[in-house]
């Protein structure tokens, strides 16, 4: 049987443990909001992430890439990069995520 003053150490163990798991909690949170925030900013500085410019236009894409429409429409066709179109016919907008035609002239270019 546990004397009274062996289960009040006890519980004073267990709440000093509950404690530091607490802490190691908290501990772990802060660092990874801080690896979080840290590769959010490196994808913002290599333009991967820009809160305002988030698709670009096909016209964007050839102008930055020096390729003509044609190239991607052959692209969009062979499914090699994902698009959103508004629109209907010949009038519609095409527009990619940043992120896809970076990842897919990177991919080209490796």
């Amino acid at each position: 049987m546990v004397s009274a003053a062996e289960f009040n150490r006890l519980l004073h163990m267990v709440a000093e443990l509950r404690e530091e798991v607490k802490n190691l909690r908290n501990g772990i949170d802060n660092k990874i909001d801080t690896v979080a925030k840290s590769v959010k900013d490196a994808f913002q500085g290599f333009g991967i992430l820009d809160p305002d410019e988030d698709t670009w236009t096909e016209q964007q894409v050839c102008e930055r890439y020096n390729i003509s429409r044609r190239t991607m429409y052959n692209r969009r066709s062979a499914g090699i990069i994902p698009y959103n179109r508004s629109g209907k016919g010949k009038n519609c907008a095409i527009r990619y995520r940043k992120a896809d035609v970076i990842e897919m002239f990177a991919t080209e270019n490796a």
